[in-house]
Order: structure tokens, then C-alpha cells, then sequence
């Protein structure tokens, strides 16, 4: 009778595997295998756990690392192991004994004073005793051949005995009885340690199956974020003897992972995984590497035309917005897959976030800029959710209703929090504020590199596998776009000339932009580095003809 067919895996869970088996094999912990092939331990844990894949290059690193080729490891548990002990002149089992057998050594020769047996000593390895032997409540995949155990030995999940490896492949490859539908079920038959075996079970998505993450308590908040950025800094200064550009470049150097890192620290016990790939609609796809997806960011590019000021002798004050993108990261965000929708949708009212087709209402104001940004085209185009909001908010009693709402055909949407990377976004906050009181340039420099490398590279990027997330880089940019044009309106409501907004932080005005104030009576525009605060960057005067 034919063998029934073998559920496939792909190649990534097999390189999985096999890493897990290698490393109980040889002992080593997931720290010293992400030393040996030069990755941060969390990068590690995140390849291991699917939630971020290997690459190829990668696994030629980890076969190296072992000491066996590459596509020895890409085969399997079980062979990459046997071809590790080989190496070694030893067996699987005999290595995978080899910890407890130096240990038990060690307590012997320690009370070498008690009297000790005359029984001959067996030149074979000591299997592993009860105490080292620990019965899972759930089968899990064995880390030597992949069938379920229902044991564990020294953490890991695997049958006691290459014996057992054996009974279990004979297991699986027996053929299935026909199921009689009106005979009552059977008990399934215990394992060879006496534990009852269930199917294990599964976790699949649209991204294919991944392993879930495990739920921590939440101890680390801004504070351990904080702590992390000031040791970064703190350390580097100490490699480089003081040196403060080496320091700065070492750090630059190191922004993307020290930021996924940040993120790692800042979101334990949070219940949503930020490193999660979902699903993507064809809107958040590129056509190529040359052409872009399809949504429309709002970047805003607009100069006042001159004889829409007063005539006479005018100082234009060119304002730098601090820390833009750093703002932005506190934005609604969609937490899981985006589902689509057809018609008008109320995100704020739904709780949700995401991109949006929509044919907007026409701009006549030659006094400011369109929120849209810079866009010649007519006609519906998509935009994302801090747009929208913008929009709506433009077309309000409250904004002197400058346009008309947009009209929304379809939307792809999803649940969404403004606080996701709140805690990350405090933590880079404090310790920027603490770098320009005591004018650290290698603090500034770094956190400025952390989050705007960040926004950059979360999206599509060789430079951070770590993050697949292009539904929150446009978002994240569209914020920063959309608090320029809020700012630019309020500088317009509290009497001053908006002459030009450009990119995430140009602001021309003319007149008493640190004597102007918003609702409420506080001032508008603050001066200084803070992020709730401008700097003037540059002054120059125009004349505006009576004629012009």
C-alpha cells in the first residue's frame, strides 16, 4: 500500500526547525547563535518565531556557523543534526547527552570522598533520567525529527530516544482506517511515556502559518525605553574612547535595529504584535521597483502668489517645525488586515483607520494651501486616514467651511489606536530633550536617526526586514503632512501671511509669529528645539508693488 503523502513544509519552516535542533544539539542558546552569525538577539527571535523570514543569506551564515552546507541545513532536523554530530565524531544522542553527563560528572568528583560502587561502568552514554525529563500537557513538534512529543528535555520539546523518533515516524506513516461514522470514537493511544497524544494544533493567516507570539506581562514601558537609549549612547562613547564622531556614526549605523528594538521594549505585553505581516491590498503594492502604489500621501508644496499680499516692505520669517515625523508616530494606526468597504464610512466614529477612495471637494483659497498638497490630477484618488480627516475638518462650521467633505466610494479599513507606538515615541522624546539641554550632539543625532529611519525604511525596505508596513509609513507621513497644514491654518486664523509650507517642516510666515495666539490664549508658535516648539531658520525681505 502506498505511504499516505507527508504534509509539506516550506522552506523557512524547515530552516526553523532545523535551527532549533542545532542549537539543543549543541548546546547553545539563541544569544550565542545570534553572536556567531553577527544579528541582534531579537532579530533572531523574530526569524524564529515567523515573524520575520531568513534570508539566504543568512542561513549560508547559520550553516557556517555549524560547520555543515547550506543545503544540509535547508533538508531538515533530523539530517542537518546527524551531519553536526558527524562533524564531531559523535551521534545525536550522545551529543544531546553530553551537557547532563559533564554535569553529573562534576557532582561526582565533588563527593568523590563517599563510597562508590564496584559495578562496572557501561562505556554508553546515560540516557536521560526522569528529573531531566519534563511531560508536556501539549504535544508539540519534536526539535530532531518534527512529529509531535509529548516530552520536553532541557527546554525543548523532543522524544527522549532516537527510538522514539523511530516509533513516531512509524506512526505517522501508518495507514488511516476507514472511519465508520456510527462507531463511537476511539481513545487515542498513549505515547511511550504514558501521556495521551492530541493533534497538535495549528495557527494559520492569510500570511501563511506563523508561530504565535507569546502574551507578556507588561513591565517595560517608557521608562525601560529611556533606559535602553541613555545605555546605547552611554556605551558607545565608552567603545570609541570618547570619541564623539565615531560614537555618532557607530549609532547612525546601528538607528534601524536599535528603533526595533525600542519597539520590542516598549510593546511588551501589548496585545497587538507591531511586527505582524498582514494581508495588503493591491492599492499598497508597487507595480514595480520604479512605480509607486497607489496612494496619495499629501506632501505639500506651495508658495503664496505675490499679489495675493499687501503691497509694501514685508520680512518673511522661515519657520522649521522640530521633530515632524517624531509628532506623527502618535496617528491612528489599523491594528490587523484591512477589510474593504464600499460607500461613506465614520472611521472616527467606528474606531478605524486606513485608505480611502474618495473625489474631493474644490479648493478656491489662494491664501492657503490645499490639504491635498501639490496635486495637478482631478478626479478620485486614495488617500489615508489623517488626510480624510484633514479634509473633513477643512470642510467644518469650526475651519470656516473651506471646501466641501470629500465623497468616499470605497475604503480599505481596519480597528485602529492612536497609542500604538506612544510609549517608543516618549521614550525618544525624553532622552532628544535631555540630548539638547545638555548639547549631546551624538544623543540628538542618534534618536533623529532612529525615527525618521524608522518611517523610511518600515514601508518597503532592504534595510529593515523586520517591518513590513507601508499602510503605516504612508499614514505616519500623511500625519506629519496634515499638523503642517494645521499649523499653517492657525497661522492664517491668528492674523499672520502664510507665504509658503513645503515638505514636513517649512513654514514661511510674515508678521509677529512669537507674539500670535491660538484658542485659548496660549501662544501659537513657541521658540526653541522642543517638539511642541519652532526655531527660525532664515529671514529675508520682499516688496509687494501697489501695482502688483
Amino acid at each position: 500500500m502506498p505511504k499516505p503523502p507527508e504534509t509539506s513544509k516550506s522552506t523557512l519552516e524547515t530552516l526553523r526547525g532545523s535551527v532549533d535542533a542545532l542549537l539543543t544539539v549543541a548546546g547553545q542558546k539563541q544569544n550565542q547563535l545570534a553572536e556567531g552569525i553577527d544579528l541582534p538577539n531579537y532579530a533572531v527571535s523574530r526569524r524564529q518565531s515567523g515573524r520575520s523570514p531568513w534570508s539566504f543569506d543568512e542561513a549560508d551564515t547559520i550553516a557556517r556557523h555549524f560547520g555543515i552546507p547550506t543545503l544540509t541545513l535547508l533538508a531538515g532536523a533530523q539530517t542537518a543534526c546527524e551531519a553536526y554530530a558527524s562533524n564531531r565524531g559523535s551521534t545525536v544522542t550522545e551529543l544531546i547527552a553530553a551537557p547532563k553527563e559533564t554535569l553529573r560528572t562534576a557532582e561526582a568528583t565533588s563527593t568523590s570522598s563517599e563510597p562508590t560502587s564496584a559495578e562496572p561502568q557501561s562505556s554508553e552514554p546515560a540516557a536521560p533520567t526522569a528529573d531531566d525529563v519534563t511531560e508536556l500537557p501539549t504535544p508539540a513538534p519534536c526539535v530532531l525529527c518534527g512529529l509531535p512529543a509529548t516530552t520536553e528535555l532541557e527546554g525543548f520539546p523532543q522524544h527522549v530516544s532516537a527510538d522514539d523518533c523511530e516509533a513516531a515516524k512509524s506512526t505517522a506513516q501508518a495507514p488511516t482506517p476507514p472511519t465508520d461514522v456510527h462507531a463511537a470514537p476511539e481513545a487515542p493511544a498513549p505515547s511511550p511515556t504514558g501521556v495521551t497524544q492530541e493533534p497538535p494544533r495549528t495557527h494559520t493567516s492569510r500570511a501563511g502559518e506563523r508561530s504565535a507570539r507569546p502574551r507578556q506581562e507588561r513591565t517595560d514601558t517608557k521608562d525601560a525605553g529611556v533606559a535602553f537609549l541613555r545605555s546605547n549612547i552611554k556605551h558607545a562613547l565608552q567603545e570609541h574612547n570618547g570619541d564623539i564622531e565615531a560614537a555618532q556614526a557607530f549609532l547612525i549605523r546601528k538607528a534601524i535595529p536599535h528603533a526595533m528594538e525600542l519597539l520590542d521594549i516598549t510593546r511588551r505585553g501589548g496585545r497587538y504584535d507591531v511586527v505582524a505581516f498582514p494581508f495588503l491590498p493591491d492599492i499598497l503594492r508597487k507595480p514595480t521597483d520604479s512605480k509607486p502604489d497607489q496612494i496619495w500621501e499629501a506632501r505639500p508644496k506651495w508658495s503664496r502668489a505675490w499679489d495675493s499680499l499687501p503691497p509694501g516692505i514685508h520680512t518673511i520669517d522661515e519657520l522649521d517645525i522640530n521633530g515632524a515625523y517624531l509628532s506623527a508616530l502618535k496617528t491612528h494606526l489599523p491594528l490587523g488586515e484591512l477589510v474593504h468597504s464600499e460607500g461613506p464610512i465614520d472611521t472616527i466614529k467606528e474606531k478605524r483607520s486606513g485608505f480611502h477612495l474618495v473625489t474631493p471637494g474644490e479648493w478656491t483659497h489662494a491664501h492657503l494651501p490645499n490639504p491635498l498638497g501639490a496635486r495637478d490630477e482631478q478626479g478620485p484618488l486614495w488617500i489615508g486616514e489623517p488626510t480624510l480627516r484633514q479634509l473633513n475638518r477643512a470642510a467644518s462650521e469650526k475651519y470656516g467651511r473651506l471646501c466641501t467633505p470629500p465623497q468616499i466610494h470605497e475604503s480599505w479599513t481596519s480597528g485602529s489606536t492612536e497609542h500604538l507606538l506612544e510609549y517608543a515615541r516618549v521614550a525618544l522624546t525624553e532622552v532628544r530633550a535631555e540630548a539638547i539641554a545638555t548639547d549631546n550632539t551624538v544623543a540628538r543625532e542618534y534618536i533623529k536617526a532612529m525615527y525618521s529611519k524608522l518611517v523610511s525604511t518600515m514601508g518597503d525596505s532592504n534595510y529593515n526586514r523586520d517591518l513590513h508596513r507601508p499602510d503605516w509609513m504612508h499614514i505616519i507621513r500623511s500625519a506629519a503632512f496634515s499638523n503642517l497644514w494645521e499649523k499653517a491654518f492657525k497661522a492664517n486664523a491668528a492674523g499672520l501671511h502664510v507665504v509658503r509650507v513645503s515638505g514636513t517642516d517649512e513654514l514661511h510666515v510674515i508678521g509677529d509669529w512669537r507674539a500670535a495666539v491660538a484658542t485659548g490664549g496660549r501662544r501659537l508658535f513657541p521658540e526653541g528645539r522642543g517638539v511642541t516648539e519652532v526655531k527660525l531658520k532664515n529671514q529675508r525681505t520682499i516688496t509687494i508693488d501697489s501695482e502688483a
